[in-house]
């Protein structure tokens, strides 16, 4: 039996009456389909009028034909059951997928994030069963002309009139939603090269669209203006300012309440004007001011949020459901003040934030009432955080451009914001409206500027590079964004070193080195042996820290350390004792990148002997090589070769230029005593009269500037090399900028 699909209803021959007492509108039809096709199924008939109807394609039957007798919302409902769970192996997958599609279209979402899901989707499927992207994209069209044709022919009873939506993009132009002084709302476009505003619009779907509304407080009924949105009056004789005016002209607006070094200003500006692009990226990072009471950090997150595109405030104690649905509905930056959150990364809130750092992630809830009800919320966007710790999730710490305000000595900054404050930023906010406006279609994320070769850590490109897409406006973008992201890899190496995985690692660092010292103390002096500690356990970790043995090993155990038996000497002879370990040394790479800092700029030293695992220095010798090749087997001229021992040959000079024993220039960086963030690129040849009795820095070579042309970087001492080595440490960053 078809269901309640009106354009079955519609559509069907005849109507549910015998044959002997149709109605005229039936024995007109039976004209047209024959006698017999009373007798026909509702599906028959069905396939017969859509093949008649001219209005119907061959798409658009085929999309009716997958929907087959549901409902548009049975199909949805449908969809987003499937969503929220995993793929069906044994089922329908084609079916599956074009729910899915139509589910998600349904909800606004883009054709390219459409395809983008079912891909990944379609990942989990196993390899005979998976769809190759001509049929994803095929399903796609399907759901898309499925929803169009029942909007066209179906009644509107299903689906809502009008839509409520901030913001959209149609034909290359943003629309934005604006309010007027009388608590009018509208959507101002460019026309013709002038702002123009309208109360209703259709979106790409040909959706009708009016701007959405702020809330009327439930006693007093007026308007609270919890979301920043621009002024029509303002708006429309605003300025066309330059890039660089329109720079000068926010920088000003900070400097004048705000205390801070110029390259702090610099982000702050180019942060703002991300915002109101960042719909055009992929990922965004967060902006977030980390400092006690008293610093200042509220003023900050108040003064420059105002200037982002369609502020949202909420604070630590708002209800996490509360702050989704109000984002949901504005899809703007979201503030958090004084959140000092505690959890770890189970938390919600954390979840939400770290889900929120890139595009399709979506954060999904279940009706506790009716389990078959699923509710999607989109957490994508930028969102600035003031806070007076880190974030205990490493995660979220990752995402975060952290900045920690100091106590002000400017007696210009007025310790309240004056009554002129909120017109001018009222002012301000039109004016990048307006530019905006006049942008958006000259920005892209092909617009992001390269990090190749510049010696910065992933998280940071994957952070900064978004912001670079503002950049591309300016005449010297380039040098800007370079510049800023040299001082920001140290900023962050310094944050991560101070969050709690950082502070946890740095301790067992300084048990292993001798800076904290416990060979006096009653129960741990035992694993001292010729002075030295032979191990670190979790017990000195969790006396020393305050800590339960759980969040050690959850901790430590996070990024990378291992906790297993290691046989060592001690005061009391040769004992077994479970400790903590590295087990290689990438590991020991990878971490003391991440969580040492060293304000000299050092280089990374080798870890300490009581850390390393049992097969640290076999995994070293197979990775990285021994380094002195004096010995005929490739072992140490110093030292006596074993049966049993690793043996790794020497390369030699003829080594082609493309290859290395080094998986990473990381490593290649710490063996060679370099320093990781060396700008491997901006190696220039040596002139000839500063190449007196020059020879390569690298660890063994012996490569001298009378045999091989010699490259340094000016103005930094000691950093020359041949050109075996640097083709070398080109290829490896090379290696890395495709992985």
């Amino acid at each position: 039996m078809p269901g309640d699909h009106a354009l079955w209803r519609d559509l069907r021959f005849g109507c549910d009456e015998t044959a002997s007492g149709c109605t005229e509108q039936g024995k007109a039809r039976s004209q047209v389909f024959g006698e017999n096709s009373l007798e026909k199924s509702p599906e028959e008939i069905m396939t017969e009028v859509m093949t008649i109807h001219s209005p119907f394609t061959d798409v658009m039957r085929r999309a009716l034909v997958m929907a087959g007798d549901r409902s548009f919302s049975k199909v949805k409902e449908s969809g987003a059951y499937q969503f929220s769970n995993e793929p069906d192996e044994e089922g329908d997958i084609t079916q599956e997928f074009w729910d899915i599609a139509v589910y998600l279209l349904s909800k606004r979402k883009p054709s390219d994030a459409v395809i983008k899901i079912l891909q990944k989707r379609n990942k989990k499927l196993k390899e005979y069963q998976q769809l190759d992207y001509e049929a994803l994209s095929e399903i796609k069209e399907l759901a898309y002309s499925y929803i169009k044709t029942v909007k066209t022919f179906d009644s509107s009873d299903e689906e809502e009139i009008i839509r409520h939506i901030p913001f959209f993009e149609k034909d290359g132009k943003i629309y934005l939603t604006c309010i007027s002084p009388d608590d009018r709302y509208s959507y101002a476009h460019l026309q013709d090269g002038k702002v123009v505003f309208s109360e209703e619009e259709r979106d790409p779907f040909d959706i009708a669209t009016r701007p959405p509304e702020l809330p009327v407080h439930q006693d007093r009924g007026t308007t609270s203006y919890i979301v920043g949105i621009p002024r029509t009056d303002l708006l429309e004789k605003a300025e066309l300012l330059s890039p660089g005016v329109l720079y000068t002209r926010i920088r000003d607006h900070l400097f004048r309440y705000l205390d801070a070094e110029e390259h702090d200003y610099e982000l702050f500006v180019y942060y703002i004007l991300y915002t109101w692009y960042y719909s055009k990226c992929s990922t965004t990072p967060y902006l977030r001011f980390l400092g006690d009471t008293g610093k200042g950090k509220s003023r900050f997150l108040k003064v420059i949020s105002d200037l982002c595109f369609y502020p949202i405030r909420a604070s630590g104690a708002s209800s996490l459901s509360g702050i989704m649905r109000f984002k949901e509905k504005w899809m703007g930056t979201l503030l958090i003040d004084e959140s000092d959150l505690k959890g770890d990364q189970s938390d919600p809130l954390i979840k939400y934030l770290n889900l929120g750092f890139e595009k399709d992630n979506y954060f999904i809830l279940t009706n506790k009432n009716d389990l078959t009800q699923i509710h999607l919320f989109d957490p994508f966007g930028p969102k600035v955080i003031a806070m007076r710790q880190p974030f205990q999730d490493a995660a979220t710490e990752g995402r975060c451009l952290s900045f920690s305000p100091d106590e002000t000595t400017r007696e210009d900054i007025p310790p309240e914001l004056p009554s002129r404050y909120a017109q001018e930023v009222a002012e301000i906010r039109a004016l990048i409206a307006r530019f905006v406006l006049e942008h958006w279609a000259l920005v892209s994320e092909e617009c992001m500027l390269s990090c190749i070769g510049k010696g910065i850590e992933g998280r940071l490109k994957q952070m900064a590079r978004p912001l670079s897409v503002i950049l591309t406006l300016f005449p010297d973008g380039q040098e800007r964004f370079l510049r800023y992201l040299n001082y920001r890899q140290q900023e962050i190496k310094r944050t991560r070193a101070e969050s709690y995985e950082g502070m946890m690692f740095n301790y067992v660092l300084s048990l292993a080195i001798g800076d904290e010292d416990l060979i006096s103390d009653p129960e741990f002096g035992k694993y001292y042996y010729e002075g030295r500690i032979q191990v670190i356990t979790s017990k000195m970790i969790t006396e020393g820290l305050k800590c339960s043995t759980r969040s050690v090993s959850r901790a430590l155990g996070g990024i990378g350390m291992e906790s297993k038996q290691k046989r060592v000497q001690t005061t009391h002879g040769t004992k077994n004792i479970r400790a903590m370990q590295i087990p290689t040394r990438r590991k020991w790479l990878e971490i003391m990148q991440r969580y040492y800092y060293d304000e000299s700029g050092g280089t990374i030293p080798e870890c300490p002997e009581c850390l390393r695992g049992s097969e640290y220095q076999v995994l070293q010798a197979e990775i990285t090589g021994i380094e002195s090749f004096t010995g005929p087997n490739g072992c140490d001229a110093e030292k006596t070769c074993h049966p049993g021992d690793v043996m790794v040959q020497p390369v030699h000079e003829a080594t082609s230029p493309n290859r290395s024993e080094f998986p990473t220039f990381l490593e290649f960086a710490a063996f060679h005593g370099m320093s990781p963030d060396l700008p491997v690129h901006a190696y220039v040849p040596i002139p000839d009269e500063d190449r007196t009795e020059l020879y390569c820095r690298c660890k063994g070579c012996t490569v001298s500037n009378r045999s091989s042309p010699m490259y340094w970087i000016p103005d930094r001492p000691y950093n020359q090399v041949c050109q075996k080595h640097l083709d070398e440490m080109k290829y490896l960053y090379e290696m890395e900028n495709q992985l």
